[in-house]
């Protein structure tokens, strides 16, 4: 069977259903968040470049994946239209690398943390459980959400490959 697969640009969110790819790539510092109903079959990606959103910035903060506390109620309420149930939804995170090899302490460096921190919180805020993650490091990601089967598949831009 052939797999449509479905592009998603840093700062967007997707959801889709079946037989799907959700892929994303040039994942450093950003978190990618990929939700899945297991029941329904049912999932959604978002790619999440910063900590929080304000409306106060630049044309960027318009986007719906541009931070954890838009991304991820909007994700669910998208998933939950198609079917899914709130109960049923698994999370799992991706990136938040330190991509500059720089100190812990460099406001640069703990951009990435910042993300995964903000995400993990609104994650629980919402009532929903992290199953997995592949975070940190100092390495980029793709990413490959394969929603019928609920794998994601990560290659680092040091070749490794991973299984999440």
């Amino acid at each position: 069977m052939i797999q449509k697969e479905l592009f998603l640009k840093t700062g967007s969110l997707i959801v889709a259903e079946g037989h799907k790819i959700l892929y994303t790539r040039g994942v450093g510092s950003c978190v990618v968040a990929c939700l899945w109903d297991m029941k329904r079959l049912i999932g959604g990606m978002a790619h999440i470049p910063h900590a929080t959103a304000t409306s106060d910035g630049p044309d960027i903060f318009t986007l719906p994946g541009i931070s954890p506390d838009r991304a991820f109620p909007l994700l669910v309420q998208m998933m939950e239209k198609r079917g899914a149930h709130r109960k049923s939804i698994s999370v799992r995170l991706v990136g938040a690398g330190n991509m500059f090899r720089m100190p812990d302490d460099c406001f640069t460096c703990n951009i990435g943390k910042s993300i995964l921190r903000k995400a993990r919180n609104v994650v629980s805020d919402l009532d929903l459980i992290i199953t997995g993650e592949s975070v940190g490091g100092f390495y980029g990601r793709s990413v490959r959400f394969h929603v019928g089967t609920g794998e994601i598949l990560i290659t680092l831009t040091n070749g490794q490959r991973l299984r999440l």
